[in-house]
């Protein structure tokens, strides 16, 4: 028993020792060869009011995103469902923050159009095509949490045809007999 205690404490110390060692020195980055092309590939190639023009369309995008949002708030506190609920708020907050980020990219574009800042105006231009499109997640999100679809276009109509050959009557009923039924004769004469 003493020989498994001292075997014990004898990895522990050894252990704890293995993990406090500092960690190697990494190796320093190389620059980059040459030759190799660093920069982001894909910039936008639209004009300076084509630009504008999207923002602003991004921008009504977000916000009809958040009056939807908020309709379907509403839906569930009318169905008193905590759950829905929850899970609404939570998409409309995050969807409320990104639209205030998305106010502040557009401000930033303006200023960076007006200063004639290229590459700050195609990066707040590409801040604001993320952030519409979190928005737009965020609200299939919130549908989600209601259980309603984006695709929903009314309510469902079922048309029913019967066919005139099949039979009326009911076959898992058994038929009626259409003779009576005779008692069989007694098998024996006590009773």
């Amino acid at each position: 028993m003493k020989k498994t205690h001292k075997l014990l404490a004898g990895s522990l110390l050894l252990s704890g020792s293995v993990f406090a060692q500092p960690a190697p020195p990494s190796a320093p980055s190389a620059p980059p060869a040459e030759g190799v092309d660093i920069s982001v590939g894909q910039t936008p190639t639209l004009s300076v009011p084509e630009m504008n023009s999207q923002a602003r369309e991004y921008q009504q995008s977000m916000s009809q995103v958040l009056k939807r949002i908020h309709a379907l708030e509403d839906t569930a506190r009318k169905q008193k469902d905590i759950i829905k609920l929850n899970c609404v708020m939570d998409k409309q907050v995050q969807a409320k923050v990104n639209a205030n980020i998305a106010d502040q990219a557009m401000a930033a574009l303006q200023e960076n159009v007006a200063r004639g800042d290229d590459g700050g105006r195609i990066h707040e231009f590409t801040r604001l095509t993320i952030i519409n499109q979190k928005v737009t997640v965020l609200g299939a999100e919130a549908e989600n949490c209601i259980g309603e679809d984006l695709s929903f276009v009314g309510a469902t109509r079922v048309d029913l045809d019967i066919d005139p050959n099949i039979p009326q009557d009911d076959p898992t009923q058994p038929a009626v007999p259409t003779s009576p039924i005779e008692r069989p004769p007694a098998a024996s004469t006590y009773r």
